[in-house]
C-alpha cells in the first residue's frame, strides 16, 4: 500500500489508483482534452454563431442553439445511474463522446439540404440538441472520474495548470478556423471546419480509453436515489443554489456576445480569434495562479471575487466598444481570461470539495443537470429578451438592445456573492480576510491590519464524508 497517494483523504476509497497510474491519467488528460477543444470550439462560439447566422437563424433561434446543450445536461443522472450499473464509467463516457461528436458529422450537410425558410437552422438545432444529450453525459461522468484520479490537494495547480494549457491550444484552433472562414467562400469554409472537429473529436474519445479508472464506491443506486440522495445534503443544496442562480445569469448575456461582435461591432473572425488568442494566453499565466491561491485560501473567496467582477468589468468592456473603436475588445480580452480562469475551476473544484467520494457520480450528475437546466432557461429568454429591447430601443444609435441586455446579466451576476456565501468549504477564508491581505500586498508600508484576526483564515469545518 506505500505506493498509493499518501497525501489522500482518510476517506479515499481502498481502491484509489496507485500514484503511478494517477500520473499517467492526468498527462493523459491533456493530450485527450487537447484534441478534444478542436472539437469544442470548432462546434461552438464563433463557428458555430456564424454557420447559424449563414442558415438563416432568428435572434430565438441563436438563444436556444446556445442553450440546448444545457438543457441536454438534464441526461447526467441517467448516466450517471447506467455507470453505477456497468460499474465502469470508462465505458459509458467513451461510447457518450464516440456519439455525441460522431453525430456532428452530420452538420455540414445541411448547408445543402432541401429545406424551407429556417428549416436548415432548426435542423443545425435538432442536431446540437440530440449530440448534447450524449456529450453532455460524457462529461458529468469525466468530472466524477477525475475528480477519484487527481489527489485532492492537488486540483487547484492541476486543474488550473489544465485550463492554461488547453486554453492556449484553443487559442490555436480558433486562428486556424478564424483564418480559414475568413478566406474561403460559405458554406465550404463552415462545413469543413465542422467535419474536422468531428474528427478531433473523435480521436479524442480514442485517447480516453487510455485513461485508469478508479473502481466504483458505494453501492449502485436506484434511479430515485441517484436524484434524492444529493439533494437530501444540505450544502450541496446550498451549492446548488448558487451554481443554478449563476448559471441563469450568465446565459442571459452568453449567447449573444459573438453576434454582437459579429453583426454591431462588424469584427471578422479573424479578429475574433485574435480576441481569444489574448484570452488564452492571459488564462495560460492567471490560470495557474488562481489555482495555487484556491488551494491556498479556498475556492469560496476567488470564486466571490471573481464573479463580481463578470458582472462589472467585463459587461462595461464590451459595451464601450463601438465599430471605429475596438481597443476596449482587447482589453475585455484579458478580463475574460481574468474572471473565467477563475471562475470555471472554482465551480468546478468547490463540486468536488463538496461531494462525497461514495457516490460521487450521482452527485455530479444532479449538478450538471441542475445547472444545465437554469441555463437552457436563461439562454431560453435571453431571444425575446433580446426583442424586447429591440422595440424600445431607437435604432441606428449608440445605444444598442445588446448594451440593455449586458446590462441585465452583469446585475445579476454580481448578486451571485449573495449565495455563495452560504456555501461551506472545509478551511475556506473569507473574502474580505483575503482582500485585506491583498490591500497589504499592495500596500506594504500601512499597518497590515485594524483588526488582524479578519486576515487569519477560519479554522476548517469537517464534513464526515467530505475530504478535507
Amino acid at each position: 500500500m506505500s505506493e498509493l497517494l499518501q497525501d489522500s483523504a482518510p476517506d479515499t476509497p481502498s481502491d484509489r489508483l496507485p500514484l503511478a497510474l494517477a500520473r499517467r491519467t492526468m498527462r493523459l488528460s491533456m493530450y485527450e482534452g487537447g484534441f478534444a477543444m478542436f472539437f469544442i470550439n470548432w462546434t461552438s462560439g464563433s463557428v458555430l454563431t456564424g454557420y447559424a447566422l449563414h442558415l438563416g437563424a432568428s435572434d430565438t433561434a441563436l438563444g436556444l442553439i446556445a442553450s440546448v446543450p444545457l438543457l441536454a445536461q438534464a441526461i447526467s443522472p441517467v448516466a450517471a445511474w447506467l455507470a453505477a450499473r456497468r460499474g465502469s464509467r470508462r465505458a459509458t463516457a467513451v461510447l457518450c463522446a464516440v456519439v455525441g461528436r460522431g453525430l456532428w458529422l452530420l452538420t455540414p450537410l445541411l448547408a445543402v439540404a432541401p429545406l424551407p425558410g429556417e428549416g436548415r437552422a432548426a435542423a443545425l438545432l435538432a442536431v446540437v440538441a440530440v449530440s448534447s444529450l450524449f456529450i453532455a453525459a460524457n462529461g458529468a461522468l469525466w468530472t466524477a472520474w477525475m475528480g477519484d484520479v487527481v489527489p485532492w490537494k492537488e486540483r487547484g495547480r492541476y486543474f488550473g495548470l489544465r485550463t492554461g494549457v488547453l486554453g492556449v491550444v484553443g487559442t490555436l484552433a480558433n486562428l486556424l478556423a478564424g483564418f480559414w472562414l475568413d478566406r474561403v467562400a460559405a458554406p465550404l469554409n463552415f462545413q469543413v471546419v465542422l467535419t474536422v472537429a468531428a474528427v478531433m473529436g473523435l480521436l479524442a474519445a480514442v485517447l480516453l480509453t487510455r485513461h485508469d479508472e478508479p473502481g466504483l464506491s458505494g453501492t449502485p443506486l436506484r434511479m430515485r436515489r441517484t436524484i434524492s440522495l444529493p439533494l437530501g445534503d444540505p450544502n450541496f443544496r446550498r451549492l446548488l443554489a448558487f451554481a443554478v442562480y449563476w448559471q441563469f445569469a450568465v446565459l442571459i448575456a452568453a449567447p449573444f456576445v459573438l453576434p454582437y461582435f459579429l453583426t454591431h461591432l462588424h469584427m471578422s473572425y479573424v479578429q475574433i480569434a485574435i480576441w481569444g488568442t489574448i484570452s488564452a494566453v492571459a488564462a495560460f499565466f492567471l490560470a495557474p495562479t488562481w489555482g495555487r491561491l484556491s488551494d491556498r485560501v479556498g475556492n469560496k473567496p476567488v470564486l466571490a471575487i471573481s464573479t463580481f467582477l463578470a458582472g462589472t468589468l467585463l459587461p462595461v468592456s464590451w459595451m464601450v466598444a463601438s465599430p471605429g473603436m475596438l481597443w476596449p475588445i482587447w482589453i475585455s480580452a484579458v478580463v475574460d481570461a481574468l474572471v473565467w480562469s477563475a471562475i470555471n475551476p472554482g465551480i468546478f473544484n468547490l463540486s468536488l470539495a463538496s461531494t462525497p467520494v461514495s457516490n460521487r457520480a450521482a452527485f455530479i450528475a444532479v449538478f450538471s443537470a441542475a445547472t444545465g437546466l437554469s441555463g437552457f432557461v436563461g439562454g431560453l429568454l435571453s431571444g425575446p429578451l433580446l426583442e424586447l429591447y429591440r422595440a424600445v430601443t431607437p435604432p441606428n444609435g449608440a445605444w444598442t438592445p445588446y448594451h440593455w441586455l449586458f446590462i441585465t446579466s452583469g446585475v445579476f451576476r454580481m448578486l451571485a456573492w449573495a449565495l455563495l456565501r452560504r456555501v461551506e468549504e472545509n478551511g475556506a477564508w473569507r473574502t474580505r480576510a483575503l482582500l485585506s491581505e491583498t490591500r497589504q500586498r499592495i500596500r506594504p508600508g500601512r499597518q497590515r491590519a485594524l483588526y488582524p484576526w479578519k486576515v487569519r483564515p477560519r479554522p476548517p469545518k469537517r464534513h464526515d464524508h467530505r475530504e478535507p
